[in-house]
């Protein structure tokens, strides 16, 4: 699978508004179908300060151009899933997003409100805390490390066993 759905990447000096201005400070990030991401600077080293901590605005919003790739409405979907896998990863974010509600996940509630979140908060565990969503969600780590074909459990573990 290709993807080009990135355009640009838009760097702003603070969070924002809806509307773009910083008079309100609501978002740290935003994914636009036509490929602009805008990422909040002190929000993104913020992310980069804590790689363990499950949250990491660059991820998140690039999860969402994969959810909206080539103008898609964002359905919580990645591009690129296989017809069986897309069957299996909507059971799956279902079961997911109703762990999440009961309070029972490693990953962060906010995906429980919509499945674009959902794949996004649980693309930012994926590789933030990848031992905790193996163990704890084995089905949505074994997907996401097929569709990324990256194994992030693997490297902590390699770094462990160094430590």
């Amino acid at each position: 699978y290709e993807w080009d759905g990135l355009s640009e990447v838009l760097l702003y000096p603070q969070d924002f508004g809806r509307d773009y201005s910083f008079e309100s400070r609501d978002l740290a990030g935003q994914a636009h179908a036509w490929g602009t991401v805008i990422l909040s600077v002190p929000s993104l080293r913020e992310s980069f300060a804590h790689p363990d901590d499950g949250f990491h605005v660059g991820l998140h919003e690039f999860a969402h151009l994969l959810d909206m790739e080539h103008g898609r409405h964002a359905d919580g979907i990645p591009a690129g899933f296989p017809g069986g896998v897309e069957r299996e990863w909507l059971e799956l974010m279902g079961a997911e997003m109703e762990r999440l509600r009961r309070g029972r996940s490693v990953i962060d509630s906010y995906g429980s409100e919509e499945p674009q979140e959902f794949l996004a908060v649980a693309v930012e565990a994926f590789f933030e805390m990848p031992l905790e969503v193996r163990r704890h969600h084995r089905r949505l780590y074994e997907i996401l490390r097929d569709y990324f074909r990256q194994d992030p459990a693997a490297w902590d573990e390699v770094t462990s066993a160094r430590g």
